[in-house]
C-alpha cells in the first residue's frame, strides 16, 4: 500500500516540480509527530536516504486504522497538500539524533530524527519559504502558496559580515526573556558554530541548539 500511495502523492506535485525545474526529485512520504520534550513535530529519515547527500522532497501523511489498529489507508496530513524540502546537510551525523534497530526481516537500520523546522515549504509558484513562515501563514489563515518574494524582508544582519550582535540581537532578546520569565541558555560566542552564526545572520531557526531557534522564532514574530 505504501509504495502505491507514494506514487499517488508524487503525482500531486508534478506541476510544482516543473515550476522549480526539478526533473528527477528524490521524493518520500513521512509522518510528523511530537516527541516528549520537543517543542515542534519531528520526522525521520533512514540512513539510506540521508546519506545520499541529496535534497529530499517530502509530503506528510496520516495512517487510517480500524478498530483492531490495522492500517487501512494512508491519507495526506495537510489539507493543502504542501510539499516540503529537506536540504542536504553534510553535518547530519553531528546535529540529528540517531537510533538503531532491526526490522521485521532481521535487518539492522539507522534512523535520524529531524525537527520539521529544518524544512522549507516548496510553493507552486517556483519559490520557497522556511517552515516556520509557512506554519504561521497557515495558522493565520493566509494562503501558503502566496509568493515569498513580496513578503519576506532581507535579513538585517546580511548588511555586514561582522554585525554588532548586542545592538542587532541582544537587546531585543533580553526583553523577550524577561517578559516570558524564562531562563535562557547561553554560550560564549567563541563556542558558536557556523550553523549558529548562519541562524543569527539569516534570522532563521536552523541552529542545532533548540533554545537559539526558539529565540529567533520569538524575535521574528513581529516581522512576519
Amino acid at each position: 500500500m505504501r509504495k502505491e500511495k507514494e506514487k499517488e502523492f508524487f503525482a500531486e506535485h508534478l506541476e510544482t516540480f516543473r515550476a522549480h525545474g526539478i526533473a528527477d526529485p528524490t521524493f518520500v512520504i513521512k509522518t510528523a509527530y511530537f516527541v516528549k520534550g520537543k517543542a515542534e513535530r519531528q520526522f525521520q529519515l533512514f540512513a539510506s536516504e540521508i546519506t545520499k547527500e541529496l535534497d529530499i522532497y517530502i509530503e506528510f501523511y496520516d495512517n487510517v486504522k480500524d478498530e483492531k489498529d490495522n492500517v487501512t489507508d494512508i491519507v495526506p496530513f495537510n489539507s493543502d497538500r504542501q510539499l516540503f524540502k529537506y536540504r542536504n546537510n553534510p553535518y547530519y551525523g553531528e546535529e540529528y539524533e540517531m537510533k538503531e534497530g532491526v526490522n521485521y526481516k532481521g535487518e539492522p537500520y539507522k534512523l535520524y530524527t529531524i525537527p520539521v523546522t529544518e524544512l522549507r515549504a516548496v510553493l507552486k509558484d517556483g519559490t520557497e519559504i522556511p517552515y516556520n513562515v509557512y506554519q504561521k501563514r497557515k495558522d493565520a489563515g493566509a494562503a501558503p502558496a502566496e509568493s515569498a518574494v513580496e513578503n519576506i524582508k532581507l535579513p538585517r544582519l546580511q548588511q555586514s559580515l561582522f554585525p554588532d550582535f548586542e545592538a542587532e540581537v541582544g537587546s531585543d532578546l533580553k526583553v523577550e526573556a524577561d517578559t516570558d520569565n524564562v531562563e535562557i541558555a547561553d554560550v560564549p560566542l567563541s563556542e558558536a558554530t557556523i550553523r549558529d552564526l548562519a541562524a543569527i545572520m539569516l534570522m532563521e531557526p536552523v541552529s542545532a541548539k533548540p533554545w537559539l531557534n526558539d529565540l529567533i522564532k520569538k524575535h521574528t514574530k513581529s516581522e512576519i
